[in-house]
């Protein structure tokens, strides 16, 4: 039943069961076609193809829901575009959360003018163990409908241990033999048929998909619990948020040394597998010198650069929430932390130093962005085109000291004849 005051539904063409058996293998295909999340962290190193199922985990209050609504945000280009095989219809499923918490999600996809294709399935704090358990089947049969019309959707489940726990006070209720954490033996199935329902069908099928994006919650950052070991060998791939990152400031708080997917670069456009290279490799190593570095007195001049870029690449990829970027200025900006082009900005001013650039390709180079947008390319015209950009811009941009980084010239003024003093070099012999 509708819960948002607007009225009944209308237009309904019939009735699901909750419980519907998943497409087989012959019914699906590889998944291949990317879906942005507008997330600089997540669509360069960890990206999240359509059909896939890609969990969130972490403490709770680390920015786990965070993500999952800006992914939501940043399919409205797409939504707006009316070409149905870009579209994204979005299905948020809040599990055993406060109502007040639920009101603001609404609030900040109405705000960002994402409600016209998100449905919010609700089973509230307050709700019966028995609600929250087969909630996310609900959503799930939802998405399916769509899916099944060749349409693609998106699935959040927030979050699964909230349904574990209203499952095992069911089965205990019902006498059931407790298990692991008096949680019952089929717990693993209850995540498995849940989650083995997402999928990108095959063109017989219609080609329709449905990417799902888990959130689990854990606690004191220990991914080796037993929901969390459950719902990390079921899905295609773990985005694992770190606390201390989180109260570090860096947000969103991805530890890329933990996190994964395994659908890797098959769901990453040309553009962003261009620009990003080796971006995760080389943040992994900084963060392993980072920590070697503090019991370090002095460090080499490579160690040295391999730290100062790591620090850069580290605030560059910062990013404040309900503000995905598009694929164009993603793409322009990774370039700039990658190409090297960073290491003279001073790392406070890295955050600064992209808005003002990706301003300035707005204004005065939109047609570079437009071409990265239209072709999801980055060639060599392309690149040439961002280097005169940034050439250019250089002159523009001063430090938060007032310094410029343009490497110019610098003028000299030669000495009067008077003030040069020379110096005789006397040989001596040897008697």
């Amino acid at each position: 039943n509708p819960i948002d005051g607007l009225g009944d539904i209308t237009g309904i063409d019939g009735r699901r069961a909750l419980e519907l058996q998943a497409a087989g293998v012959m019914d699906r295909q590889e998944v291949r076609q990317p879906l942005q999340t507008g997330i600089k962290a997540i669509d360069a190193m960890i990206p999240i193809g359509r059909g896939q199922r890609q969990l969130i985990i972490g403490d709770r209050k680390t920015g786990k829901s965070a993500i999952a609504l800006d992914t939501i945000i940043n399919q409205k280009a797409n939504w707006e575009s009316g070409d149905t095989e870009l579209q994204v219809r979005c299905i948020y499923v809040a599990i055993g959360q406060k109502g007040s918490t639920v009101a603001g999600i609404r609030g900040a996809l109405e705000e960002a003018g994402a409600m016209p294709y998100t449905t919010i399935v609700h089973a509230p704090a307050s709700d019966a163990a028995g609600f929250k358990y087969v909630a996310p089947y609900t959503g799930s049969a939802i998405g399916q409908h769509w899916m099944y019309q060749g349409k693609h959707v998106l699935i959040v489940f927030d979050d699964l241990t909230k349904q574990a726990e209203a499952y095992r006070a069911v089965s205990l209720l019902l006498r059931r033999p407790p298990g692991r954490e008096a949680y019952p033996g089929d717990v693993f199935y209850l995540h498995s048929r849940l989650l083995e329902r997402c999928a990108k069908l095959s063109d017989d099928m219609g080609r329709g998909s449905m990417t799902g994006l888990p959130i689990v919650e854990t606690k004191a950052n220990d991914v080796s619990a037993f929901i969390p070991t459950n719902v990390i060998s079921i899905t295609d791939g773990q985005i694992f948020l770190q606390s201390d990152l989180f109260a570090a400031n860096q947000r969103p708080a991805i530890d890329v040394g933990v996190s994964v997917s395994r659908v890797g670069g098959s769901a990453m456009t040309k553009a962003m597998k261009a620009v990003t290279g080796s971006l995760k490799v080389d943040l992994a190593q900084f963060r392993a010198m980072e920590a070697f570095a503090m019991f370090a007195s002095d460090l080499d001049a490579a160690s040295r650069q391999q730290l100062d870029r790591g620090q850069r690449l580290m605030a560059l990829l910062k990013q404040p929430q309900y503000s995905p970027y598009p694929l164009e200025e993603m793409t322009a900006s990774l370039w700039l932390g990658t190409s090297g082009r960073l290491d003279r900005v001073p790392t406070e001013d890295v955050l600064r130093f992209e808005h003002e650039f990706l301003d300035y390709l707005r204004r005065s180079h939109a047609e570079t962005l437009g071409t990265i947008r239209e072709t999801q390319k980055f060639e060599e015209g392309t690149e040439q085109a961002l280097v005169s950009a940034y050439d250019s811009f250089l002159s523009q941009f001063s430090t938060s000291d007032g310094q410029s980084i343009h490497a110019g010239r610098e003028d000299h003024v030669a000495l009067e004849d008077e003030d040069v003093e020379q110096e005789q070099i006397v040989r001596q012999k040897r008697g």
